[in-house]
């Protein structure tokens, strides 16, 4: 076959391809025509953040004027607590007065809701201080806190300050009337001593005076300090 031949055949098309040639070429000339119509070099305008950063300095103003409140709030709270204007400290060393707390909770009238204004006592923390009461009959020193099941030396020293015992109006156990099962849950009796004082009283017709008592075969003296203040005749 001619060369001329071959180049011919391989540079013919058939219709189709002829048709997609013309669109192709009015295509690329639509595309020259726009770049030619249109600028080269196309400028962004610049973003205006100025009504942005109004808005910043607007909440920094409002977040400053918050904080002067609420210090000016703390500062208002701390006055009524503060005796004197003037230093606490050196006022309270000058005058000789003594700072109380601001409340007091006096523990044998309280009840569970008193006793959970306390810092680290809970409704059932509460509920243990009011049962442990109730088994002894009132306390008589605020020290006895420290016998509650659960409390620490750390929680008590917490609460010392805002306690107070009115011993007045604890309820006493009559060693002649007392029934022998409610003479052994008295948390501060032991077994043995009550057992005696039962068999004693059944003998001797009752207990009369302390002396008995002292003279018993289990009496333990240091047993009797913590328990005296909730004995009658």
């Amino acid at each position: 076959m001619k060369p001329i031949q071959i180049i011919k055949d391989y540079l013919s098309f058939s219709k189709g391809e002829q048709r997609g040639i013309v669109i192709l070429a009015l295509i690329i000339l639509l595309v020259n025509g726009f770049r030619i119509y249109m600028p080269n070099d196309r400028q962004l305008k610049p973003m205006d953040f100025s009504a942005f950063r109004m808005e910043i300095g607007r909440f920094e103003q409002a977040l400053e004027q918050a904080g002067k409140i609420s210090r000016q709030h703390f500062n208002g709270q701390q006055s009524l607590f503060v005796s004197d204007p003037g230093n606490t400290r050196d006022s309270v060393r000058n005058s000789g007065k003594t700072q109380y707390p601001s409340f007091v909770i006096e523990l044998n009238s309280a009840d569970t809701l008193d006793l959970q204004r306390l810092r680290g006592i809970g409704p059932s923390f509460a509920r243990r201080i009011t049962g442990y009461r109730m088994r002894l009959g009132g306390f008589t020193s605020v020290d006895q806190i420290l016998e509650v099941y659960g409390m620490d030396s750390a929680r008590f020293m917490g609460i010392r300050k805002y306690l107070v015992v009115d011993s007045s109006v604890i309820l006493k156990m009559n060693l002649n009337s007392i029934d022998f099962k409610k003479l052994i849950a008295h948390p501060y009796m032991p077994y043995d001593l009550a057992k005696q004082i039962a068999l004693y009283r059944k003998r001797h017709k009752g207990i009369g005076t302390v002396e008995e008592l002292k003279g018993l075969k289990n009496f333990d003296s240091v047993a009797f300090v913590r328990l005296y203040p909730y004995l009658e005749f």
